[in-house]
């Protein structure tokens, strides 16, 4: 850990700014997909072409849900270790109507993650990610929310063996399921992460974890993610004087790290 140095800001504001930078890539990434799928939705199309008199022709049904995602063993790669390739289901039942049981098979499962993901969730990020602003002007808007219909797969992972939540080096597709173990028994360490389940009312539960919010809801059947919310490390700053220098730290921080 490096000194601070004079004129830096408070420490509690770096270590949120440090500790969101992997949820603003995901916030930024998944808001960058959900505007593409705006546009194909918005552009026009075969499917959407009118027929005689200006009536719209019959469009295709949407495809099932996780049944744009491939799981023929051709059309994956090798897996990481600590995970095994699962036969074809017609569909995975909810695995448990208790949330603490469900969220640990859910971050476990390629499948659940794609069958219990709603189509479409909500993923709220800051403003400024997406348009170029600075952070904190009261001038926009703090928040962005868009629509994503594709799946989220997470890297955090539930180690039976440790009895805790890790976090994986990479995403778990349709058709994985990540054990912990490699293909000779022996168990894949991977770093605890600081995460924690929160009650917020008898059909809903958040996921925190750092510099992100994970909704999930109780839809009758089972647990769906309904919002993925990356959190501004922004918030609260005095504007202009301490966003504007809480921004030039943060490009610093970087830097000095990469030295």
């Amino acid at each position: 850990m490096k000194q601070a140095r004079a004129g830096r800001p408070d420490s509690r504001v770096v270590r949120t700014v440090a500790a969101g930078t992997a949820a603003r890539a995901l916030w930024a990434t998944a808001a960058l997909m959900a505007g593409v799928a705006c546009s194909a939705r918005t552009s026009p199309s075969p499917s959407s072409a009118t027929g005689p008199g200006g009536r719209q022709a019959p469009q295709m049904a949407p495809a099932a849900p996780g049944q744009s995602e491939a799981r023929s063993s051709d059309a994956m790669p090798p897996m990481m270790p600590g995970r095994i390739r699962l036969p074809v289901e017609v569909e995975p039942a909810c695995p448990s109507e208790d949330f603490e049981e469900f969220i640990r098979a859910f971050f476990n499962s390629g499948d659940l993650q794609v069958r219990f993901t709603a189509r479409p969730y909500e993923v709220k990020g800051p403003y400024y990610e997406q348009h170029n602003t600075e952070p904190g002007d009261p001038a926009n808007p703090q928040w962005e929310v868009v629509e994503r219909s594709a799946p989220s797969h997470d890297r955090y992972r539930y180690d039976t063996e440790r009895e805790a939540f890790v976090s994986d080096n990479a995403r778990l597709r349709a058709g994985e399921k990540w054990t912990g173990f490699d293909a000779n028994g022996d168990h894949v360490l991977r770093p605890v992460t600081d995460l924690k389940v929160r009650k917020v009312s008898t059909g809903e539960y958040a996921v925190d974890t750092p510099g992100r919010i994970t909704t999930f809801t109780w839809r009758g059947d089972c647990w769906y993610l309904t919002q993925d919310w990356t959190l501004d490390p922004f918030e609260g700053c005095r504007w202009p004087d301490e966003c504007r220098r809480l921004l030039e730290y943060e490009g610093q921080y970087y830097r000095d790290d990469e030295d």
